[in-house]
């Protein structure tokens, strides 16, 4: 996204464009579920109006919220390929009602555990309205932005699993290159990973990246 927002907003500052599993404008989709994020941090009572200590932060909150998201950056195959129905690792099992009987749930929890030691809550709720704001419609039509952007061409990489940032959204952003003038190439990626595809799959999206820069 703030790729997309330099070469639209500062022409000139760059030749060629590279977008991985990007956005215009964030969806309907993805501003749904980080509300439900920040809904969880918000309604954690040591939350305080934002007003927590470090030594006591928002933490159940923050763990929800990192759990939400870490499910939404991978994809339904790979919790399958991953963890399908195997237990929980024997050092992570609770003697308590509804404690977390499989893998893929003791997998969640060292996630957020890891996270509520490593980010700050009031941080990310900031951000996270950030990204919901973004709109590069704000300041012009698809058309003008990418003509007056003077890009000699671009590489706009979606990823067919991700339920953030859909192949659909990465189609139509090639499409509104093309209408500015940007020789744009597509390139629609079969990884499961979902939005971490880039994090996982690194041949495939290294292939089409290379390939770009060889151009």
């Amino acid at each position: 996204m703030v790729v997309l927002a330099y070469a639209a907003l500062f022409p000139g500052g760059a030749r060629r464009l590279a977008s991985i599993s990007g956005t215009a404008a964030a969806s309907p989709f993805a501003i749904a579920l980080r509300s439900i994020q920040r809904d969880a941090i918000t309604s954690d009572p040591d939350w305080r109006n934002g007003q927590y200590s470090r030594e006591r932060p928002p933490a159940a909150g923050m763990r929800l919220a990192r759990k939400l998201g870490t499910v939404t950056y991978r994809s339904a195959a790979e919790w399958v390929q991953r963890f399908d129905r195997q237990p929980i690792r024997a050092d992570l099992r609770q003697n308590t009602p509804f404690a977390p009987e499989f893998a893929v749930q003791g997998y969640l929890e060292v996630q957020a555990e890891r996270w509520v030691n490593a980010f700050d809550a009031n941080s990310y709720l900031y951000l996270s309205r950030a990204m919901d704001r973004f709109d590069l419609a704000a300041h012009g039509t698809p058309h003008s932005l990418w003509r007056r952007a003077d890009l000699a061409n671009a590489l706009i990489i979606g990823v067919e699993s991700d339920m953030l940032f859909s192949i659909g959204e990465q189609q139509a952003l090639a499409h509104s290159l093309e209408a500015g003038g940007t020789a744009t190439r597509f390139v629609p990626l079969p990884c499961i990973e979902g939005h971490d595809a880039f994090l996982v799959d690194t041949e495939r999206f290294g292939r089409a990246i290379g390939d770009f820069l060889a151009a």
